[in-house]
């Protein structure tokens, strides 16, 4: 989004993933754990900001396209996942949203909004998520 104002943040919601398998051996025992696609999930629920303007508090109400990214700052330093700073990302590993955000309104006019965004170690766009081939 170009002109994005930042909505006032209500609350966060984190959470560290990874895929994993289970290693047996012949008799069926688990004898080795793998882990790996290490991540994090973050659900911002959120008011959209006021404004000066109609035009401006449109934007505090928007949801970005999908594979966009984002930066985060100013929200609590949290130790998680491997990250010493999980919900505040710089530019070089930014949150990637997938979709499936909303804005919820009232018939008084109030709004709130909510978005999943994901965060993976292996990927350092400062763009685009989407980054193919070697």
């Amino acid at each position: 989004m170009t002109g994005y104002v930042s909505p006032d943040m209500e609350s966060y919601d984190l959470s560290h993933e990874s895929d994993t398998e289970e290693v047996k051996n012949s008799a069926g025992e688990v004898v080795g754990h793998i882990a790996y696609n290490n991540r994090l999930t973050l659900t911002v629920n959120f008011v959209p900001a006021s404004a000066t303007s109609v035009d401006l508090a449109k934007l505090t109400a928007q949801l970005p396209d999908a594979n966009g990214t984002c930066i985060i700052s100013g929200a609590p330093v949290i130790v998680a996942g491997g990250y010493a700073d999980a919900i505040n990302a710089d530019t070089s590993n930014r949150w990637i949203y997938s979709g499936g955000g909303s804005i919820k309104t009232t018939n008084t006019g109030k709004a709130t909004g909510t978005i999943t965004l994901k965060r993976y170690a292996g990927i350092t766009a400062t763009g685009s998520a989407t980054v193919l081939g070697t």
